[in-house]
């Protein structure tokens, strides 16, 4: 994932076709899905596995769409953070020994912070970040920017505060004016984040053709 500097010259244009963009993803996830169920030919663990996580991707993909097109981008944003949880979630697979006993694990409740890789090391998110920091630059500095979401920090400011001439002006419960700029650079990163987790998608199904 490269990082993408603040574009100010866009456009409605612009933020819709980007709803469109991780909207195309649901299809495919799905088809990725398909091709997966036919080379294994029929459901295993892992199958289920990534199928539940494609799954819970679609749905974060429409909530933030559907937020995003109401201006509602403080709840919207939240929805990148969980897509993220998505892809370190799906890539802990890949480092674990022994697949069908990481599926049982997860499957009996067990955080995937407290297993370890093949190489002994606890797969907390920070851990994984770093990995996957690796594959997609810039990663975990979106990752970092997004955790600021999660729990209350500076980043909630910017939504009900707008400066005109030295004057603060603060709202509660109004609908948030973002600047266009930040709404499509918010939307490009959750269709960025989706476009990341189909690449481990594909990963795994090209593994598994091999």
């Amino acid at each position: 994932m490269d990082k993408q500097k603040l574009n100010k010259d866009v456009t409605e244009d612009n933020l819709n076709h980007t709803f469109k963009n991780i909207l195309l993803l649901e299809k495919l996830f799905i088809l990725e899905i398909k091709k997966i169920y036919e080379i294994e030919d029929g459901i295993s663990e892992i199958n289920h596995y990534i199928m539940s996580i494609a799954n819970r991707a679609i749905s974060l993909n429409r909530g933030f769409v559907t937020l995003a097109e109401s201006n509602n981008y403080q709840s919207a944003v939240s929805l990148m953070r969980l897509q993220i949880d998505n892809c370190l979630r799906l890539y802990a697979l890949s480092l674990y020994s022994n697949s069908s006993e990481f599926y049982e694990k997860v499957l009996k409740g067990e955080h995937i912070r407290n297993l370890k890789d093949r190489d002994g090391n606890k797969m907390t998110d920070n851990y994984l970040v770093n990995k996957i920091d690796k594959i997609f630059p810039q990663f975990e500095s979106l990752y970092k920017k997004l955790s600021g979401h999660i729990h209350f920090s500076s980043e909630h400011f910017s939504f009900n505060n707008k400066v005109d001439n030295g004057i603060v002006s603060i709202s509660v419960g109004n609908i948030e004016n973002l600047d266009i700029s930040k709404k499509v650079d918010y939307s490009f990163n959750m269709f960025l984040v989706g476009k990341d987790l189909l690449s481990l998608i594909t990963e795994y199904r090209n593994e598994i053709t091999n």
